[in-house]
């Protein structure tokens, strides 16, 4: 998770809401490259830096009154 709360955005407003699952985005960006029915079994991942911390999965689970997506 990248978790950019607290942050501010391009026009200086603070961030409140913006966290990130990074394998998620890592992921979307591979499929890109992979394709669904290209046959590429594999895509590597070079240049990302990573910071590594205690996460969960529960952290992706958002309350209901907050989920935008719901």
């Amino acid at each position: 998770m990248k978790d950019y709360r607290v942050d501010k955005d391009t026009f200086g407003n603070v961030l409140s809401v913006t966290n990130i699952a990074i394998a998620d985005e890592l992921t979307s960006a591979a499929e890109l490259v992979i394709g669904k029915t290209d046959r590429i079994p594999v895509a590597i991942v070079r240049g990302y830096f990573h910071v590594s911390r205690e996460s969960t999965a529960s952290e992706l689970i958002r309350d209901r009154d907050t989920d935008l997506f719901r």
